[in-house]
């Protein structure tokens, strides 16, 4: 009878572990893409049907597993032949990426851009193939982390940016505060110079297959990758 017992008892117990460092964190950016960047790991338990303790298991903190899905985007985002390319070539599909990745999940955008990276290992590797290429390449190396520092900063921006109307710049009549009728005018009155550059700039990527801000991102990437050669090149 005893050994029934536990035979009945094995076969009850689940396969698999309820839960996992994958499965947490997918929930995790599901969770967030739903109700913000603000969610808690009370909220993430329910959504996952486990005690909040449960999630200890695998991270110590909210601050541990936002760290954590840091360290999946930067996977995400990829190599991109730092090891074996110029800095300054294999920086512009890794920023390309990067942008991508984060337009993905823009509510998690301000909490992985400042939270530190100590302690989260796939970031740090990412961070020191970047750091090795310019080493390697010859840059003056106390202006590496602030390179690398302005490139982020850019990206950043540009993934915000992505998710801001095409005609952002717009001028319109009125201010703000104006109604549909407004904004549907030149805004030439008060700032023709804007007003005229803001639709050159539109059509201009209209023409080139792109959006306004994708045409932005690659012209501002371009002009910094060639101004931080600069800077790099002895005097």
């Amino acid at each position: 009878m005893v050994e029934s017992g536990a035979r009945a008892r094995s076969a009850g117990r689940p396969k698999e572990a309820i839960l996992s460092h994958d499965r947490i964190l997918d929930e995790a950016f599901a969770l967030s893409d739903e109700k913000g960047a603000d969610f808690t790991l009370a909220a993430l338990a329910r959504r996952l049907g486990v005690r909040p303790s449960a999630l200890h298991h695998y991270f110590q903190g909210r601050d541990a597993l936002i760290a954590g899905m840091r360290g999946k985007l930067t996977l995400r985002v990829g190599d991109h032949g730092f090891d074996s390319r110029p800095w300054h070539e294999a920086i512009v599909p890794w920023a390309r990426a990067y942008r991508d990745t984060l337009g993905a999940h823009p509510a998690l955008i301000a909490a992985l851009a400042t939270l530190p990276v100590a302690g989260e290992p796939e970031s740090i590797a990412d961070y020191e193939r970047i750091a090795a290429a310019f080493h390697r390449d010859g840059y003056p190396e106390h202006r590496i982390v602030p390179a690398i520092i302005a490139l982020e900063s850019f990206v950043v921006g540009s993934s915000l940016d992505a998710l801001a109307p095409e005609d952002n710049l717009r001028p319109h009549e009125g201010g703000a505060g104006s109604g549909a009728g407004s904004s549907a005018g030149s805004g030439s009155g008060s700032a023709p110079a804007l007003a005229r550059a803001e639709r050159a700039a539109r059509a201009s990527a209209h023409d080139a297959g792109v959006d306004a801000a994708t045409a932005t991102f690659e012209f501002g990437l371009a002009a910094l990758v060639a101004g931080l050669r600069a800077a790099g090149e002895p005097r």
